[in-house]
This record gives structure tokens, sequence and C-alpha cells, in this order.
């Protein structure tokens, strides 16, 4: 089972490697409908007592890997923004501040405004 995990991690390595074409969706699709079918034939050939206490165990090993892992908060796509918590963003003095841009910006001097005491 270690090995099948470690075989794992490296194919979602690979495929992050190569996202262009969506290849990191594709291997999470299928590791996941793989690992589902490994976790559920282990659940099935285990007398109930054993199948309860396991199926607290992965129910606590997924939360605690949703609260904790790397990434577990928000996500967003090529060219996308996510952030899981606050975001503070300012523009001052004629500046631009964008979470994502998608074409050009050009900053001119700021416009006379009235004038100020």
């Amino acid at each position: 089972m270690l090995q099948r995990l470690d075989q794992t991690a490296a194919d979602l390595a690979r495929a992050s490697d190569e996202d262009a074409q969506g290849a990191l969706e594709r291997v999470r699709v299928t590791q996941s409908l793989s690992w589902e079918t490994r976790f559920t034939d282990l659940l099935q050939d285990l007398p109930e007592p054993e199948r309860d206490e396991a199926v607290r165990a992965l129910r606590t090993l997924v939360e605690h890997v949703r609260q904790h892992a790397p990434g577990s908060g928000a996500s967003a796509g090529t060219g996308g923004f996510a952030v899981s918590g606050d975001v503070v963003m300012k523009a001052t003095n004629g500046s631009v501040v964008a979470g994502v841009v998608n074409g050009g910006v050009r900053v001119g001097p700021p416009k006379p405004g009235p004038v100020q005491d």
C-alpha cells in the first residue's frame, strides 16, 4: 500500500509539472477513483467492529488533511486568483492593484483635482 501511495504522489507531481493540458486534473480523478475502490474493498472485507474503527480513523485523517495540507484551502485554475484567508490590496498615488490582470495596464499621471489647502 505504501508503494502505491508513493506512486500516486509521483504521478501527481509529474502531472502538475505538465498541467498545460489539464493533466493534473485527469490524474487526480483517476487516482481518486482508484483509491476509493481500494478503500471500499478494504472496508467491505473487515468485520463490522474493525470496519467502524477504520471508518472513524479515515474520517479523522481526512479532516486532518483538510486542515493542515498545503493548498488545502482555496484553489484556482491557470490565470486565476484564489486565497484562503484575508487579502488586503490597496492602490495609492495613482498606482494599480489587482488580483489578476488579463490584458494590459497603463498608468498615467493622475488627473488634476481640486486644489487642497
